[in-house]
């Protein structure tokens, strides 16, 4: 047996400096295009998921009124044991049993649930003249609506709205309740 040497010269595999450049330039405008529809889908996310929140504890407040037969509070906190007197609801807020029936978060009132802070992305305001939020033992929440505007702070994606109604019930919305678009600051 006879073994053949190839005398050939191999050629190696590779890249030449026209195929790689050809290769980044396709990656960077893939690129270009994906980030900012990432930056969309996470901005999309952010909101929903605060909305989710937000109207999540709103209707256990609701629940809790009509369960304990007592008014509850629902207010935006700094400490997680008082009220905050502000419309910014994104640092947190508690949920409180109004036992006295003051209309006010008293040193007698039992806290019932406390959340500590939205997603940084997100900033949520209400109207000016409703710092707090009560329901009665009806489940109704007296006064005039409350609008929450929940808005990007990176102007990414559009602000939406919650808006809750004299009965207690939060709805959400695109547009404030008199159809003009949400203003965010």
């Amino acid at each position: 047996m006879q073994s053949q040497v190839n005398s050939g010269r191999r050629r190696c595999a590779g890249l030449t400096l026209l195929e790689l450049v050809t290769t980044l330039a396709i990656s960077s405008i893939s690129l270009s295009l994906a980030v900012p529809a990432m930056n969309a889908l996470t901005g999309n996310s952010a909101r929903v998921s605060a909305t989710n929140t937000l109207v999540r504890h709103l209707q256990l407040a609701r629940s809790e009124a009509v369960t304990r037969g007592a008014t509850t509070i629902l207010c935006p906190s700094l400490d997680g044991r008082t009220c905050h007197d502000s419309t910014n609801w994104e640092q947190g807020y508690i949920l409180v049993l109004d036992g006295n029936n003051s209309g006010s978060v008293d040193s007698g009132d039992s806290v019932l649930r406390v959340f500590q802070g939205m997603n940084k992305r997100i900033s949520i305001s209400s109207t000016s003249g409703r710092k707090r939020i009560l329901f009665n033992p009806l489940g109704m929440s007296p006064g005039y609506n409350l609008t929450l505007s929940l808005c990007d702070r990176q102007q990414v994606v559009d602000p939406r709205a919650v808006i809750l109604s004299n009965t207690g019930r939060p709805r959400l919305s695109e547009t404030r309740p008199d159809g003009s678009p949400i203003q965010c600051s």
